[in-house]
């Protein structure tokens, strides 16, 4: 219930941000803002190398099991690794982007030098919520990025309208820039008071646990789950007007509102899956169900409202955004075959089947980038939309599939229509 409370204000507060920062700066320049922190975006993915899943899992095991030392050295070791890899790999990218003329990225180098800082900010962010999430902290892992982050955007956006900046793409830069960089220190103080009896002196010496594996598998699994929300708007620059990208980028928002409760149920279940790694086929299929059927119940409310409402929404950013509604539409229905399939994803990387799910997330992208190549340049921002819908389809199937082949457990789908078809 709190997490439930905590996402819908999430969800008032980023729309309202969104419609403030697009109807400020125009569709073009909130385009152009859109593009950058794309990349920032996978640029933070790569740079926290899929530790932010690893600490799920095994912090959420030592906890359980009673080792608090392991708990701790792992935390030291994520977050050193997170630093470093982002100020390396913020340096690469903008050295390449500088020396070699690559389009869509060579023009904006300097406004990707400003951005730079926030590739570390989503990072440090992305890891240590999920700390605090594996420790069962669960209403506190939410509220710097859901509340406290969405809200600062809002009143950072009115301070520089009191000081009278014009709209534009660097001033959007450098306020998210702005917002993150306290976030990450509020996280900071947040975790240190919650984990600082995890770095007490005492005990035997502990040998590093030799994850490197399954890090990597996490890592895969989180670069493509960013690169499977991106692929669409950055195929659409090399054929659509820049504004579509923003256009785009609202959609796809207003699409996210249906898979929110999807996400909500993923502040408990991770840690309970992790949990009851060799528990009965029978548990696991009896919470598989309760969460699959929630979900869903959740979901339905969210799509209609789309549905109906979805043209009007889009208006509110500007008549160019109304242009997304058949993209938002065919998003949202992509977006809610999350919850009618179920946490079969949740279910194989919790419980060591990382391998697996990563391999049907490869598919995802495979199929998603050969669709988009195809139709973005046919349809624009609706072929975005169709390419995400037809490979979400096939990507839910084939992991309901492999859930049921390694975990026992079935999607409550596919048992309605078994039982349907007897």
């Amino acid at each position: 219930m709190q997490s439930l409370i905590i996402q819908g204000l999430s969800v008032i507060m980023v729309f309202a941000g969104n419609l403030l920062l697009a109807r400020w700066a125009g569709a073009d320049e909130y385009g152009k803002y859109v593009h950058i922190f794309n990349w920032i975006s996978i640029l933070a993915v790569i740079a926290t190398g899929g530790r932010e899943d690893l600490v799920l899992t095994e912090l959420t095991q030592y906890h359980h099991s009673g080792q608090p030392r392991r708990i701790g050295l792992l935390i030291k070791r994520t977050n050193a690794h997170v630093l470093i890899a982002s100020l390396l790999l913020g340096f690469l990218f903008i050295t390449i982007i500088t020396v070699f003329p690559i389009p869509a990225l060579h023009e904006y180098r300097l406004d990707f030098l400003i951005a730079w800082g926030a590739v570390y900010f989503m990072a440090f962010l992305s890891l240590n919520q999920f700390i605090l999430q594996s420790l069962n902290y669960i209403r506190l892992s939410q509220i710097t990025d859901r509340l406290i982050r969405p809200f600062l955007i809002i009143f950072l956006f009115g301070i520089l309208l009191v000081l009278g900046y014009h709209a534009g793409s660097r001033p959007l830069i450098v306020l998210v820039e702005t917002d993150l960089g306290i976030c990450c220190l509020i996280l900071a103080v947040i975790l240190l008071k919650k984990t600082k009896t995890f770095f007490e002196p005492g005990g035997q010496v502990l040998h590093r646990d030799n994850l490197t594996r399954k890090t990597l598998y996490f890592f895969s699994i989180t670069m493509m789950t960013l690169i499977i929300t991106k692929i669409s708007m950055l195929v659409l620059p090399y054929f659509a007007p820049r504004r579509d990208i923003g256009i785009f980028n609202v959609s796809y928002r207003f699409a996210d509102l249906v898979v929110y409760p999807f996400f909500l149920m993923h502040s408990v279940l991770p840690q309970l899956f992790a949990k009851h790694t060799f528990a009965e086929a029978a548990y696991k299929q009896s919470l598989y169900n309760s969460s699959t059927k929630m979900m869903t119940a959740l979901c339905l409310p969210l799509l209609l409202v789309n549905v109906l409402a979805g043209r009007f929404l889009l208006g509110l950013f500007g008549k160019d955004f109304t242009a997304g509604y058949t993209a938002m539409i065919l998003l949202s229905v992509s977006q809610f075959f999350y919850s009618l399939f179920g946490p079969a994803n949740t279910i194989l990387m919790m419980q060591n089947r990382e391998k697996q799910s990563a391999i049907c997330l490869l598919v995802y992208v495979v199929l998603l980038l050969l669709s988009n190549l195809l139709l973005v340049p046919l349809w624009g921002v609706t072929g975005g939309a169709v390419a995400m819908l037809v490979s979400c389809l096939i990507y839910n199937i084939i992991l309901s599939v492999q859930a049921y082949r390694l975990s026992g457990v079935i999607s409550p789908f596919f048992a309605f229509l078994a039982g349907k078809g007897r």
